[in-house]
């Protein structure tokens, strides 16, 4: 199952050594390259994961990249560092390579039918060091990413440490996020990102070829949904806070944290995925 190769090959990985390993699924691999350069990581695939045009690069120990099952092909760039965490839920679309790096044992954790547009990049840590003239103290800690699901990011987005982005919601193109806490179902752009629209859905379909007797469908979601899509659910991605239901980011960073091997961290991922719910990551405004 597995050969070595030259880390500047494609549609190889290096072969495994050190612990490090790959569950699940064997990953489908279109000119994509995954490589191992430290100790005691995990890339989890579940079934039906192709990789194109991608670079998967463990930089160093102990994380854990966990793409789950997707119709669609994940187009990736990730470099993770020491005891970091990468997580991509089921059936995300994205329209070209999303760039990811991950810093100083934090993560970044993606939910479920989200949208990616081009040129989008992720990182969460700034990554040199600052700080305060007067105290010495560092200013800038690197702190983990969490995206719900069904997110809409835009066209050349710079999503930052800190970011906390409920289910539902649109971060318009170009924005940059820094540290926010974005509420479920609203529409946040700019630089820095500030909220421009609340009580809003969107839906998948694209309008690039549509004609006026379609535009015209569309400007009612009933209506919409009554002629082309009866099979949809028509509060399907409207979202509401559930205390039962809701999983708190800082408490999935503080167990993400404490777990001390790549294998628990993974484990602790796959529990998380038997027992979803529609509003799990929809929090108290």
């Amino acid at each position: 199952m597995y050969w070595r190769s030259s880390m500047f090959f494609t549609n190889h990985i290096q072969e495994l050594a050190d612990g490090n390993q790959i569950l699940g699924e064997f990953p489908n691999l279109k000119n994509s390259k995954i490589n191992f350069n430290g100790a005691n990581n995990i890339l989890y695939c579940e079934p039906g994961v192709t990789l194109s045009e991608s670079s998967l690069d463990f930089k160093a120990d102990n994380s854990v990249i966990y793409l789950g099952a997707n119709r669609h092909e994940y187009k990736l760039t990730v470099s993770v560092y020491n005891d970091s965490v990468f997580h991509m839920g089921i059936h995300n679309f994205q329209t070209c390579k999303m760039t990811v790096i991950l810093s100083e044992q934090r993560h970044c954790y993606i939910g479920d039918y989200g949208v990616f547009s081009w040129g989008i990049c992720m990182r969460n840590s700034d990554p040199h060091l600052i700080y305060d003239c007067s105290t010495r103290k560092r200013v800038n800690p690197t702190q983990s990413i969490y995206i719900g699901d069904h997110v809409w990011v835009g066209q050349d987005c710079l999503i930052l440490k800190g970011t906390q982005i409920d289910s539902g919601s649109i971060i318009g193109g170009h924005a940059v996020i820094s540290g926010k806490r974005i509420p479920h179902n609203s529409t946040w752009a700019g630089n820095p990102a500030r909220q421009i629209k609340d009580d809003i859905f969107w839906n998948y379909a694209c309008v690039h070829d549509y004609k006026s007797d379609m535009t015209e469908s569309t400007l009612f979601y009933d209506d919409y949904i009554e002629k082309f899509h009866q099979d949809y659910h028509r509060d399907e991605w409207i979202y509401d806070y559930q205390e039962a239901e809701s999983i708190n980011y800082d408490e999935m960073d503080r167990t993400l944290n404490m777990l001390d091997s790549s294998q628990k961290k993974l484990d602790y991922l796959i529990q998380l995925n038997k027992t979803k719910t529609k509003n799990r990551f929809v929090h108290r405004i």
